[in-house]
């Protein structure tokens, strides 16, 4: 018997009458072909299934430790790495999460790996989908999440590996520090009674898909260059690695260190055909719509190093578009604006080109 679609997360009924009679202490009915994990908690029963077949690699990663057949730093081997642990992450609305190993002494297991992304079939788009945290790009370990509600604006930037298909209720119910007591994988049909994960198998998985992540950021990269120089051949390269081109002349000089800058911004990230623009809130950026002046202090942190490195070498009245790379961005942690009502939230995705039209209303100098 074929799963369902895990985004619909459509339980046949007698398999949701044989859920409907598990307690924490009673596990493993007849479940549909496939591979599950059995979470155990201080609540209750919570069944996930794992998408080996669509993210192989992320699924080797967690039944791996589940079961303690991959090596890392924070148990011996053969140790069930999540068993005793807490949900030491819970934000309401947003996700439950858990994985850190040794008791919750071990933030990860010593070891990162790739993102695994396959979307439009794995998304963030309902509550009780299964991800892995991580620190940025391709640095995953062993922290994972449950989504609480609608979290599709974490698309792209995070692995979805699966689902929760029996107890939900359970996972609204979890507060911070509430217990994972075992993680028991579960395995129903040839193809998932096949999935054994060993280290010496799973470092062969990390090291096909750092491969791939290289190709696809060299690609990236090309993309990126032909952009600019398509775009913005006479483009001056400023010292500081940021891209300009003046299209509005200002007059006097550039603000100094301590200066007051009043600025507005419209930007946009090409490749991901995504346009933002200023807000009064120190110029963070948000959707599209009449850009906000802003105030900068040259020399103390505002929107992000590039923008304020340009801007502080701008007169007042000059407008400049400027191209700021990644390294000079947001980087490789991103930008997730504040959460508005009724709204999608804003993300900008790490290690994201940017480009900016930027001008400066005024410049206030203090008196020295």
């Amino acid at each position: 018997m074929k799963w369902p679609n895990t985004r619909l997360l459509a339980i046949p009924a007698l398999v949701l009458i044989s859920f409907a009679a598990l307690g924490p202490a009673c596990r493993s009915p007849k479940y549909p072909d496939g591979l599950y994990a059995e979470v155990a908690t201080n609540k209750g029963l919570i069944v996930l299934k794992l998408e080996f077949e669509k993210t192989p690699l992320t699924v080797a990663d967690f039944v791996g430790l589940a079961e303690g057949t991959i090596d890392n730093t924070a148990s011996p081997a053969g140790t069930p790495y999540f068993d005793n642990t807490k949900w030491h992450r819970v934000v309401p609305g947003h996700v439950i999460q858990c994985g850190m190993g040794a008791a919750g002494k071990a933030e990860g297991p010593g070891y990162e790996f790739p993102n695994e992304i396959v979307l439009p079939d794995l998304d963030h788009g309902r509550a009780g989908m299964v991800g892995m945290a991580n620190g940025g790009p391709h640095t995953n370990g062993s922290q994972w999440y449950i989504t609480l509600a609608d979290r599709s604006y974490l698309d792209g930037d995070y692995t979805v590996f699966g689902a929760v298909v029996a107890g939900l209720d359970v996972v609204t119910s979890i507060v911070q520090d509430d217990e994972v007591q075992t993680v028991r994988i579960v395995r129903v049909g040839k193809k998932a009674r096949a999935f054994r994960p060993t280290t010496a198998a799973f470092k062969a998985m990390v090291d096909e898909a750092r491969v791939r992540v290289a190709k696809a950021e060299a690609e990236k990269k090309a993309k990126e260059d032909e952009l600019v120089q398509t775009n913005w051949p006479g483009a001056i390269a400023a010292s500081d690695g940021l891209l300009y081109v003046v299209e509005k002349p200002g007059a006097g000089r550039p603000p100094g260190e301590g200066d007051t800058v009043k600025a507005v911004y419209s930007g946009k990230a090409p490749l991901a055909d995504k346009a933002f623009v200023s807000t009064a809130d120190r110029g963070k950026p948000y959707w599209a719509g009449t850009p906000e002046p802003f105030e900068l202090v040259v020399g103390k942190p505002g929107v992000n190093p590039g923008l304020d490195a340009a801007i502080a070498g701008m007169a007042k009245g000059e407008k400049r578009l400027v191209v700021v790379p990644a390294a000079l961005g947001y980087k490789r942690s991103g930008f997730y604006a504040k959460q508005r009502p009724g709204e999608k939230r804003f993300v900008i995705s790490p290690d994201t080109l940017l480009v900016y039209e930027v001008e400066v209303l005024d410049i206030v100098r203090p008196k020295r």
